[in-house]
């Protein structure tokens, strides 16, 4: 080679070296690029976060928090050898998977003793401490997000409650801890706080699950406070493992379903309705030679087991539950009549329950259906195409209660701060005007006369009085022997002079229940009256 080719590679390695250099004192002097190059080492592993709780009215949580003990397991720095011995049997084949992964990650070890140096985390998770109300607040899933009720419908509120947190750590590129670094918890998101405040009183909704447990294999109980239309207590049999869902689906056992939100076929308990669109077409006075059974246009009608009640008046035919006099009365009315009715009392309309959430709505005959003389005629007494929620009756029953007020029933008050107090409240539809009070007044007398000399006697109270309507409604299904299965209603409010609250009582598709709804009505009454009297002053 050349001196002068020589000196050419010579010169050409010098000014290479100093590119190479000016680089590498302009990478150590960038504080930007140090900050990426310090990213690219940043391990974040998000932790769980808990959830904010459901209120009852009185500010007692209905749901809490519990915690899974956790370890934080760093690649390679023999967290494997470590914990394994610690963790519960079904982690340890999630722990083989990922021990040799690049990232932390959370093993659970129970309450098993952890090795010296181990980060230790508390997951919380959704717990109901004396599980009620199950089926209204609903169930989560593995991701803790709510799936149905009012977890579902109040997700991102209670999601968002407490902080969220991470742990960091500084690593190098297969995941090993920097040095002596060491994990760090940092808050990423502060939480707000924030809780949901429901109508339901726990002592009343505790009363009514263990008359349930005792009484009905399935059925609902709704109880309302009259003056303000907030649901006290809202209960579905049967009940459901909110831990472990999978075995109702399994079952098959319509545990799942809220019954108070679902539809059904009504009967008699609607004959309030058109006890009232009676009185307001100026129908009151209406009289009915029952004989124990109607024909309209062909058709035979009938009353409960062909009995005849003879001359019966309004007040008649609701204590004795006369189909013939109803169906003779709807046939007077016309289908609009009753339509009416039925709509100024919500029935036909979803009842809102929180943002996103509603009730069933029911089926209404339409006007055309009603033009059928035979559509109007069961329609009359609840049944045909006619289908409304335990909700729905107990407002229309509660309309009667309060004077002709139809207010529109409340589950929840709203979002609450830290401190308890209502921030948002949740917004339902104005209270509007059915009935004048001095008609609520003499149908209220009415359904006093069903529990103190009619059918509905089972009702009445030990030491109380109380006013109410029974219904046995045809359901179109039947047992594997061909007898069709029932619906057994009994709705009203107590006491029957001065009412302060609505029951309603419903056993679905059973051939006859061991115990009333009626009967059950009156426990539930009973139970009551003796929370009033041991509440403090």
């Amino acid at each position: 080679m050349s001196l002068r080719r020589l000196t050419a590679l010579c010169c050409a390695l010098a000014v290479l070296a100093a590119v190479i250099l000016a680089r590498v004192y302009w990478v150590g002097s960038d504080t930007a690029y140090a900050a990426s190059a310090g990213r690219q080492t940043t391990q974040t592993t998000e932790l769980p976060r808990a959830r904010g709780n459901f209120l009852d009215r009185t500010g007692r949580p209905l749901t809490g928090i519990e915690t899974t003990r956790y370890a934080l397991c760093i690649p390679g720095d023999n967290s494997y050898s470590a914990l394994l011995p610690c963790v519960p049997y079904q982690a340890q084949t999630l722990l083989y998977e990922r021990r040799n992964t690049t990232s932390p990650f959370l093993i659970e070890i129970g309450q098993t003793a952890a090795p010296a140096g181990t980060l230790l985390l508390d997951e919380p998770r959704r717990t109901l401490p004396s599980p009620i109300a199950v089926h209204l607040l609903g169930y989560l899933d593995q991701e803790n997000h709510g799936v149905t009720g009012l977890e579902r419908a109040w997700d991102t509120v209670l999601a968002e409650s407490c902080d969220q947190t991470a742990a960091v750590c500084q690593t190098t590129a297969r995941g090993r801890l920097l040095g002596t670094a060491v994990p760090e918890i940092i808050t990423e998101q502060q939480g707000t706080g924030a809780q949901v405040k429901l109508t339901l009183d726990a002592d009343i909704q505790r009363l009514c699950e263990g008359i349930a447990q005792l009484t009905m294999p399935r059925g609902c109980i709704l109880v309302m406070d009259i003056a303000t239309g907030e649901i006290l207590a809202s209960v579905s049999m049967p009940e459901y493992d909110p831990g472990d869902v999978a075995r109702s689906i399994r079952a098959d056992d319509t545990s799942l379903v809220n019954r108070a939100f679902a539809t059904f076929s009504v009967g008699s308990v609607f004959k309030v309705a058109a006890a009232l669109a009676a009185y307001e077409n100026g129908m009151d006075w209406f009289t009915h030679d029952c004989t124990g059974s109607i024909e309209v246009d062909g058709q035979t009608y009938r009353c409960a087991l062909g009995k005849a009640h003879g001359t019966v008046n309004l007040r008649g035919a609701l204590e004795q539950s006369c189909n013939t006099y109803f169906v003779a009365l709807g046939q007077q009315l016309g289908g609009m009549a009753l339509r009416a009715a039925a709509s100024e009392l919500g029935f036909g309309t979803a009842v809102p329950i929180a943002p996103d959430l509603t009730a069933g709505a029911g089926a209404v005959p339409t006007a055309k259906e009603l033009q059928s003389t035979g559509q109007l005629s069961v329609f009359s007494f609840g049944q045909g195409s006619f289908t409304a929620t335990p909700l729905q009756i107990t407002a229309m029953m509660n309309t009667i209660a309060a004077g002709g007020t139809y207010r529109t029933p409340r589950f929840c008050y709203g979002i609450t701060d830290a401190d308890g107090t209502v921030t948002e409240k949740f917004q339902l539809p104005a209270p509007h005007t059915v009935c004048d009070a001095a008609t609520a007044k003499v149908l209220r007398s009415m359904l006093q006369s069903v529990v103190e000399d009619g059918i509905g006697y089972a009702a009445k109270p030990t030491g109380g009085t109380a006013a109410g309507k029974t219904g046995t409604a045809q359901t179109g299904q039947f047992d594997a022997a061909g007898d069709e299965l029932l619906n057994y209603w009994f709705s009203g409010f107590i006491p029957a002079g001065d009412p302060k609250y609505t029951i309603t009582v419903l056993q679905d598709g059973v051939l006859e229940p061991e115990t009333s709804s009626a009967a059950i009505f009156a426990q539930i009454a009973a139970g009551l009256q003796v929370i009033e009297q041991s509440a403090p002053d």
